[in-house]
């Protein structure tokens, strides 16, 4: 069987005999010499066991067909600690490199804004390695993206283009420039101004005012600067605001890999990147209306418990921050916790963020993940004042 035919989902077998060119491929995604020989090592297990291979294949056919990959099916994976199921879901990926390197050469873009995207594989080993005790790669739905070529890495932070499904319609004042955010879909409300739906809501809830005429909004709650709803809705003359950010439009969602301190000057960096890079490598995509993002990030809390100079109030209070609608803390915990999450006893505690948002929690906050959002041009991030 020639070299160029073992890239086919089929053959994944026939890949896993080749552990030079599988070694060589890890490699080239970044990951760790030691780490290497682990999946080298986990394809000789798996070779062993012909019903996994069969599975492989399946997993592998499945991965990069439009509408035909279902996670549920690899929930039972690892099915133990051995090395071929530890690393059993990155032998689908691996095999996909060459498709994806020829995707990138096609669109011009440069090899290593691959290397440093693909370098999410490594950081999810350690990440297994710091959550369970044990070096594994498990996390194959969210790197089919890096694969599908929809998450890139530019600097410090991870983009996405996306079509806008939020709860929220970003205007603009049309003489003035001024910016708003409404909420525009059916939820119910708290008087602490995040929706009832999200973990630690309490007290009356009352329903959502929103109406539109004509494709203007007409009434509807504000998002006030420090990212919560206003309890009574404003009335919006007509004629006077545009949408600038509406559900259908085109958008990148950010996304923030572990690894590296969130340092602000990184952060500028990145939007001043991806502000030039998506109009050049794909100018054939809608216009992009903004760029959105989902964290624990964007806990209100954060800036309450850490200096205003912090990384992560800064970074926070670069977006228009808003609530989300069925937010958790489970990111929180899982992030800043560690494997300890929701179990951290104070004698566990480490460093400055713990102990903080520890003794804030004790108090009675519950620390829900929220959103932020920012309009073009998007080189300005860090820079516009929204308020």
């Amino acid at each position: 069987m020639s070299v160029s035919n073992i890239y086919h989902p089929a053959f994944i077998g026939e890949y896993l005999r080749t552990p030079g060119l599988l070694n060589h491929d890890a490699a080239w995604c970044g990951i760790s010499p030691e780490y290497c020989k682990m999946i080298t090592d986990a394809a000789r297990e798996l070779l062993q066991n012909p019903e996994r291979i069969a599975d492989l294949a399946h997993c592998a056919s499945t991965l990069f067909a439009p509408g035909k990959w279902d996670p549920r099916q690899w929930k039972d994976t690892p099915r133990d600690d051995s090395l071929g199921e530890r690393f059993f879901l990155v032998f689908p990926l691996l095999q996909h490199l060459s498709v994806i390197r020829q995707w990138y050469a096609a669109r011009g873009i440069p090899e290593g804004v691959l290397h440093d995207t693909l370098a999410d594989i490594q950081l999810w080993i350690e990440t297994n390695k710091q959550w369970r005790g044990l070096p594994a790669f498990q996390q194959v739905s969210w790197l089919r993206e890096h694969f599908h070529g929809r998450v890139i890495r530019l600097g410090r932070l991870q983009f996405q283009p996306a079509t806008y499904n939020g709860t929220f319609i970003a205007l603009a004042h049309r003489q003035n420039g001024d910016i708003c955010v409404v909420a525009c879909g059916k939820h119910a409300l708290t008087q602490q101004g995040i929706f009832a739906d999200s973990e630690g809501a309490s007290g009356a809830t009352f329903e959502l005012t929103f109406s539109e005429v004509a494709g203007e909004v007409r009434r509807a709650h504000v998002v006030q600067p420090n990212g919560t709803l206003a309890l009574t809705p404003t009335d919006f003359a007509p004629g006077c605001w545009e949408q600038k950010l509406a559900p259908g439009d085109a958008h990148l969602a950010l996304h923030i890999p572990a690894g590296e301190p969130l340092l602000f000057a990184d952060c500028q960096d990145s939007f001043q990147q991806a502000a030039a890079f998506y109009p050049r490598y794909f100018s054939d995509s809608p216009e992009l209306r903004a760029v959105t993002c989902s964290s624990w990030l964007f806990y209100p809390g954060l800036c309450d418990i850490l200096p205003a100079s912090a990384n992560i109030v800064r970074f926070q209070q670069a977006f228009l921050r808003l609530p989300a609608p069925d937010a958790t803390a489970d990111q929180t915990y899982q992030r800043v916790f560690g494997p300890n999450g929701r179990t951290i006893t104070r004698e566990k505690l480490q460093g400055t963020l713990q102990h903080q948002l520890f003794d804030h929690i004790q108090a009675g906050h519950v620390p829900i993940s929220a959103s932020g959002l920012i309009l073009p041009p998007f080189e300005n991030w860090g820079t516009t004042e929204y308020f």
